[in-house]
């Protein structure tokens, strides 16, 4: 007796479809992301006006415990001075305070915060927009396979329905 194939035939595309599907949104959600994770991390992006905001927010209202201590922490651990540099305390006649100089040589820090802050991103999101990059490929290639994996089913039962 011959074996009804029609309902396993009916079942498989719809699966191979949905997997083929799967990918296709992987491989977008992953480009959009990369792209969003560059834009707010490299040079000229969208995050540099707002260390610069932050940055210059401290500046101003350094007298409180809560600004100085994001500042202090900020400039020493980065190595930075200010927004754009040291120049931002003289504008606002501030004190120039003892983390923007160097430990060794006593000099003020020549880069912004807003600068180094930006290197240090763009240094991290760079690995993370390549894995992403190289995840994208990985989507693309599972797609096409899954592509050909459904082509190759319909063969098979074109064949099977002609015995």
């Amino acid at each position: 007796m011959p074996r009804d194939h029609s309902s396993q035939s009916a079942a498989r595309p719809t699966a191979n479809q949905s997997f083929i599907g799967t990918q296709v949104f992987l491989f977008l959600i992953t480009v959009i992301g990369s792209a969003i994770l560059l834009d707010y991390s490299t040079m000229n992006s969208s995050i540099q006006p707002l260390i610069r905001e932050t940055m210059m927010r401290f500046i101003v209202t350094s007298e409180h415990p809560h600004s100085s201590a994001a500042l202090k922490l900020i400039q020493e651990s980065i190595g930075c001075c200010g927004a754009d540099g040291p120049n931002d305390y003289m504008i606002m006649r501030q004190p120039l305070p003892l983390e923007c100089r160097d430990t060794v040589t006593g000099n003020a820090f020549f880069h912004g915060c807003v600068n180094e802050l930006t290197w240090f991103l763009e240094d991290k999101s760079i690995w993370a927009a390549i894995m992403a990059m190289i995840l994208a490929a990985v989507h693309t290639c599972n797609g096409v396979l899954g592509i050909v994996l459904v082509q190759a089913l319909k063969r098979e039962e074109e064949a099977m329905n002609r015995r």
